[in-house]
């Protein structure tokens, strides 16, 4: 691709500019990292004070995952004002591993959590939507430097999200059918595919707002990760594994984020990974069109090389 495109979303009515001459594909920046070895004041190590909301045990005495509410939360059970909840859910005990780094089963057990929280949540009394996600590195709004992801639980449908499922009912109700079963089925052969197997389909969206942005799909039309079987999440906590490799390769601060099915509407869930390397300006801002500098069909095809890129360190 040599010259810029306006491409417009599958479904919704947004507009992303394509446009490879503003970057190039791929510069490997690696920010040199901070000292993150184990200090008493990480308080998601061993041994940390937490508020504790359930663990999942290893085979040695300690614990393997946790799930801990948020120590400083802008919503609370107790607050009529700003009603809600958040939950912290520390991916492992080791200080030094972020979630690729770990075992693909490990990382299909980050997912029984995710869908165990979701489901409990969920049925909370007042609570309409709930979103798990996950902020890693600094540009993507990371706070604390242990593998963690986080759940919040809110009152109601966040307008982003209404506006999607407008988006997905109207094109049911034109094209009777849902709209990422036929992405898949249209793409299936398409040069932005980045990985897939039986289960799962990763995609790099025609109109990607992000620099190396990918969709996680299920091939079957599940409503939501609890859905899923235990053959379906191995085939997801792989895909994980081998896309954020690639993003964490290039030094990349990314955010993924579920969208599960809202209000027994039966629409496909969807995993966003969305890299976060450049920071929105005035045209962004101004009008909502995102200037992504990384086709995604050059995406795709980074995610399925094999061979790792070099890091560079910043400055040389």
């Amino acid at each position: 691709m040599k010259k810029s495109e306006i491409r417009k979303h599958y479904f919704q009515d947004k507009y992303v500019i394509i446009s490879p001459k503003r970057g190039q594909r791929p510069h490997i920046v690696k920010v040199c990292a901070e000292d993150t070895s184990k200090t008493p004041e990480c308080f998601m190590c061993p041994g940390g004070k937490v508020n504790l909301v359930y663990e999942i045990p290893d085979l040695k005495g300690g614990w393997l995952i946790r799930v801990i509410k948020n120590l400083y939360p802008a919503l609370s059970p107790d607050n009529k004002y700003a009603y809600g909840r958040q939950e912290i859910i520390i991916e492992s005990p080791d200080h030094k591993k972020e979630i690729h780094e770990l075992s693909t089963e490990h990382i299909k057990k980050v997912l029984d959590v995710y869908s165990e929280r979701y489901e409990s949540l969920i049925k909370m009394k007042k609570i309409r939507y709930v979103l798990v996600f996950k902020n890693e590195g600094g540009k993507a709004g990371e706070s604390i430097d242990h593998a963690h992801s986080q759940i919040i639980a809110l009152p109601m449908v966040p307008p982003l999200i209404r506006e999607e499922i407008n988006a997905v009912d109207n094109y049911q109700i034109e094209n009777q059918s849902c709209p990422y079963c036929d992405i898949i089925k249209n793409e299936k052969k398409s040069v932005r595919v980045a990985w897939e197997d039986k289960n799962i389909f990763v995609l790099c969206p025609y109109a990607s707002e992000f620099p190396y942005e990918a969709w996680f799909m299920p091939k079957k039309h599940l409503s939501s990760l609890h859905d899923m079987n235990r053959d379906e999440k191995h085939s997801l906590a792989e895909a994980m594994k081998h896309i954020i490799e690639k993003v964490e390769s290039i030094g990349l601060s990314y955010n993924y984020f579920f969208h599960n099915s809202v209000d027994d509407c039966g629409h496909h869930m969807i995993l966003k990974l969305e890299p976060r390397p450049n920071v929105w300006a005035g045209l962004e801002l101004g009008t909502g069109v995102i200037i992504n500098s990384v086709p995604p069909e050059d995406a795709a095809k980074f995610y399925k090389a094999k061979v790792k890129p070099k890091k560079v360190a910043v400055g040389k």
